[in-house]
């Protein structure tokens, strides 16, 4: 796959998202550099020929093609512009942005619990900062930071001052520059990776986002981060510190150059290839034109008669639009070519449509976009109202979701919601359970959602497998796993003393107090939930499985109810250090709801 895939829709979809985002955001989002020499023309717009062609890549195939990829000369990227029958100047006198620099390596202690490092890392890199909760801290760097991430979620970490002029961590403040890559070390290993976007010092933000330590002292030398990368095995620190001549273990922030960096390249993870952020946290509303109220509104009001004369409801646009939702939940690109949504849609049409309708993907495709909840890109302006499969054969449009729509969805609980207000009104008389499965939503179907490989409690859950007398078949495989944070789920279940929440059972297991530590909004896909104490419950094995199963709820009252017959049994009972956020809890309502409307 290369630049030969891109199509024009292609170029046309990632152009209307550069005229939305504004020109650097775009490039800063996708991990591009301004262009040197070749700029697209467009209605009087220019656009970096590189980053408008790797993103139309995304949109014509799905595969996001990233700066190191492909070149951007005369004959790749111009070349492929102009067949398209694009216009493209030769902006080679273009001198006002320096070329791209290799990036130097950044050495970044993450801290242990003492500094509160774990826990930082997981409130302001993983999970990320909201901006609106910082902007008046932030002062002149709010508008920065709101151009760096328009979803709004800011990814920092900063550094301490230092005294010394000229120590490790002196040099590394003063040396380091937007474009390079940090290594994040804690407990002899390095365990992420990001690139620096923004670099700027600011007391009242460190205050605000990490508070102080004991001596008043914050990180105010702060790194604004995007492609954090964590690795999903821990590397090693050791031999890559000895060939970069640093202090094993490392102590301080240290920065080695690009060449240095080169010369660990191979001890270290590949890069991943650029993808749509995946936020683990609920995004705010993209922008004021829409809300979540709006998209749910526009998903009850989606139209669903056949046309004159024909009163029965047809399902093409509910099923297309759960297509697309399920699309979102894994991370893939919001919109899609013509040739991928009629291969997906076209079977969902035919099980789960009408038996007396014949599954026609183009209507859906084309005639979404009049519940302002979707775009098409690449159709000609005479195709006429209602263009026909045959159009759509020969020029390969793109279409899907609309950026700020599918931002909305990026949150778990809108995504929910989405989801449940479809079922309930546009397809309740179907098999609900086997749509979901079929469209890519299995994980809705438990709490727990669809994890990688065995999920336990730091060995402490029974496990799921039966055991049989003999010896078993085995079989190899791989998987990346989830990794969960047995000093949380170690917390909740001492502050509970290993007695259930809902029924107060303690539990001995080989002598030893037994609980389990269920998350209200599971970690598996598509609930993304975090792994947090406010996430958290403290439940026998009997209640964890019936809460995980969908089978009780807990009410804005704090009642345990079961969720078909809706009969109390009994108050959810609470800690004084363990506060529960109750935007978990009403996820998991929700959830519930869908699994009442999937057992009809």
């Amino acid at each position: 796959m290369g630049l030969r895939d891109v199509t024009r829709a292609g170029v046309l979809a990632a152009v209307d998202e550069c005229l939305q985002l504004g020109r650097e955001p775009f490039r800063r989002r996708y991990g591009f550099g301004r262009a040197n020499t070749y700029e697209l023309v467009l209605d009087g717009h220019l656009y970096d020929s590189k980053a408008i062609a790797g993103v139309a890549h995304l949109y014509s195939v799905g595969d996001l093609l990233s700066a190191d990829d492909f070149s951007g000369g005369a004959r790749t990227v111009a070349h492929r512009l102009r067949a398209l029958g694009f216009t493209v100047k030769d902006g080679s006198d273009v001198t006002d942005e320096p070329r791209q620099v290799a990036p130097q390596i950044v050495l970044q202690p993450r801290g242990g619990p003492r500094d509160r490092g774990p826990r930082n890392f997981a409130k302001s890199v993983r999970q990320g900062v909201q901006i609106a909760e910082i902007r008046d801290a932030l002062g002149e760097q709010a508008d920065v930071l709101t151009a760096l991430y328009p979803d709004g979620i800011a990814r920092l970490w900063g550094a301490t001052p230092t005294t010394q002029a000229n120590n490790e961590k002196a040099r590394a403040l003063r040396n380091r520059r937007v474009g390079d890559d940090v290594l994040f070390y804690a407990e002899n290993h390095f365990i992420a990776r990001a690139r620096i976007l923004h670099l700027f010092d600011s007391l009242a933000v460190a205050r605000e986002v990490w508070g102080t330590d004991e001596e008043n002292a914050t990180w105010e030398h702060i790194m604004a981060l995007g492609e954090v990368e964590e690795f999903p095995t821990p590397v090693f620190a050791a031999p890559i510190l000895r060939r970069l001549s640093a202090r094993v273990p490392l102590r301080s922030l240290t920065l080695r150059s690009a060449e240095d960096y080169l010369r660990v390249a191979e001890l270290l993870p590949e890069r991943r290839r650029p993808a749509l952020p995946r936020p683990a946290a609920p995004r705010p509303a993209p922008s004021p034109q829409l809300t979540a109220e709006d998209l749910l509104v526009r998903i009850g009001s989606l139209e669903t008669r056949r046309g004159s004369g024909n009163e029965t409801p047809s399902r093409h646009q509910p099923l297309a639009l759960l297509w697309a939702i399920s699309r979102i939940a894994a991370g893939k690109p919001r919109l899609a070519p013509w040739s991928s949504f009629r291969t997906e849609v076209s079977p969902l049409l035919s099980a789960f449509g009408l038996s007396s309708s014949k599954a026609t993907p183009e209507d859906p495709f084309w005639h979404l976009q009049d519940s302002g909840l979707w775009e098409v890109h690449g159709v000609p302006s005479d195709a006429g109202p209602d263009p026909q499969a045959g159009i759509f054969d020969t020029v390969q449009p793109v279409a899907g979701l609309t950026r700020a729509s599918a931002e909305l969805l990026q949150n778990p609980l809108t995504r929910l919601e989405a989801v449940v207000k479809l079922c309930s009104t546009h397809l309740d008389d179907i098999d609900q359970r086997e749509l979901l499965s079929r469209a890519g939503l299995a994980g809705y179907a438990t709490a727990d959602g669809m994890l990688d490989g065995d999920e336990g409690d730091g060995g402490q859950e029974a496990a799921d497998t039966e055991r049989t007398t003999g010896p078993t078949e085995r079989r190899e495989s791989t998987a990346s796993r989830l990794v969960r944070n047995a000093a949380i789920a170690a917390q909740v279940k001492e502050l509970h003393g290993h007695a259930c929440q809902i029924c107060e059972t303690r539990l001995q297991y080989k002598r030893r107090p037994y609980s389990e530590a269920a998350h209200i909004r599971g970690l598996g896909s598509p609930h993304d939930g975090p792994d947090e104490l406010p996430n958290l419950l403290c439940l026998c094995p009997n209640h964890h499985v019936l809460f995980d199963g969908l089978e009780i709820y807990i009410d804005v009252d704090g009642i345990v109810r079961r969720t078909q017959e809706g009969d109390a049994l009994g108050r959810l009972r609470r800690h004084v250090d363990h506060e529960i956020n109750e935007t978990y809890l009403h996820y998991h309502r929700t959830l519930c709801e869908l699994h009442s409307l999937t057992r009809k």
